[in-house]
C-alpha cells in the first residue's frame, strides 16, 4: 500500500513524502493527490522516495503523467533521495534526467 503526505509547505514548494510501493492503485493514489494538491495551487511539489520500496511501470507512468500536469499549471515536479532500486528504475527510464532526481530531500 502507497502512503502519500504532505510534510512540508511553503509558497515555493510543496514536500511530498511518498512510502510503500509505487505500482497498481498506488500509483493511482499518487497521481489524485498530485492532482488535489495542483488544484489548491501547488506549483511546485517535491516527492521525498526515500520510503519507496518499488516502482514499477505503472510508478513510473504516475511520475510522468504528474510531471505533465504540474508543467501545464505552470509549475513543475522534482524527485528526491530515491532507495537504490527505485533510482534504478528511474535512471534507465530516463525520469532521474528529466524529473531532476536528487540524492538528498531539498524542498
Amino acid at each position: 500500500m502507497l502512503e502519500v503526505t504532505v510534510t512540508e509547505s511553503s509558497p515555493a514548494s510543496t514536500l511530498v513524502t511518498v512510502s510503500g510501493e509505487l505500482a497498481g492503485s498506488g500509483s493511482e493514489r499518487l497521481l489524485a493527490r498530485l492532482d488535489r494538491l495542483l488544484d489548491n495551487g501547488h506549483r511546485y511539489v517535491v516527492l521525498d522516495l526515500t520510503a519507496v520500496t518499488f516502482c514499477d511501470s505503472s510508478g513510473v507512468s504516475a511520475l510522468v503523467r504528474g510531471h505533465a500536469r504540474a508543467s501545464a499549471a505552470a509549475g513543475g515536479l522534482k524527485l528526491s533521495a530515491a532507495s537504490e532500486q527505485v533510482t534504478r528504475v528511474l535512471e534507465l527510464s530516463g525520469l532521474a534526467r528529466m524529473l531532476g532526481l536528487q540524492s538528498t530531500v531539498e524542498a
